[in-house]
């Protein structure tokens, strides 16, 4: 009779490695950039683009709803950029930092520069998918009016005068 003690440890071990490989991957170990995220984002964009050119009004209903169901991730992702790299204590990695994001997300842009203009005469040329683009583009800018503009109390939020109050060298003397 074969003595079957001796295979238990190894089965053991493969299952606890298992789980540690499991647990390092969900505490982020194989997790992509923040950067990273957002480009795929980009890539998304781009795809759902391409087969708007054919079909535009539903390439803009497409378009539109991956930004609702997507946009607060791509600006966590974007904040998380900014965070990551300020983070950076050594000027010339903070600056390396930067750069590969600004390369990482500004790539699938680059990438489907043509596919976007080719989307955007398909919309232009289509009365219905262009309405419903100037509907959705027209509604984001009343809701930033709303949210960034003059209040009750006649002070709009202008992040730029924010960061001139900010800047040290914008100050006055």
């Amino acid at each position: 009779m074969a003595d079957h003690r001796g295979w238990w440890w190894k089965v053991i071990v493969i299952v606890v490695f298992g789980l540690v490989l499991a647990r390092g991957w969900a505490c982020g170990a194989g997790r992509r950039g923040p950067d990273e995220r957002l480009a795929q984002h980009f890539e998304r964009l781009c795809k759902i683009a391409e087969r708007g050119v054919d079909h535009p009004k539903d390439g803009v209903h497409r378009f539109m709803r991956y930004l609702g169901d997507h946009s607060p991730d791509m600006l966590a992702d974007f904040a998380a950029t900014l965070v990551l790299i300020e983070r950076i204590d050594d000027d010339a990695a903070h600056d390396r930092r930067a750069r590969t994001a600004r390369d990482r997300m500004r790539a699938p842009l680059r990438a489907c520069e043509r596919t976007w203009e080719d989307f955007s005469d398909a919309v232009e040329d289509d009365p219905e998918a262009a309405a419903a683009f100037e509907r959705g583009v027209n509604r984001l800018g009343r809701t930033l009016e709303i949210v960034l503009g003059d209040s009750d109390r006649g002070m709009p939020i202008d992040p730029r005068a924010l960061l001139r109050r900010l800047d040290p060298d914008a100050r006055p003397r």
